[in-house]
């Protein structure tokens, strides 16, 4: 594969994890707005930076797994809706 394809696959990759970072980043903001817990004290409960959580929020960066799992318990949503925006058991369409 020459150059200019493998950049243009790269950059195909990177709008749909852009887009995926986006969808993640507005469920986990609106579960925190509902919960009505700011960045601080998400950042102080899972301890991490506070600079960590708000990337997370504008979808910057993604959380690791694990604090996925955490945050998941702590808003009491499911994890994997977190993540994917869909109910266990759902078939995608």
């Amino acid at each position: 594969m020459n150059r200019r394809a493998q950049a243009i696959q790269h950059l195909e990759r990177s709008g749909e994890d852009s887009r995926r970072r986006r969808a993640l980043a507005a469920r986990l903001d609106t579960a925190l707005k509902r919960a009505d817990i700011s960045t601080a004290c998400v950042a102080r409960l899972l301890n991490v930076g506070m600079h960590d959580v708000q990337f997370w929020r504008r979808g910057i960066t993604v959380p690791p797994l694990n604090v996925f799992t955490r945050i998941a318990a702590f808003l009491d949503v499911d994890a994997y809706w977190l993540c994917t925006g869909q109910t266990p058991g759902a078939s995608a369409i």
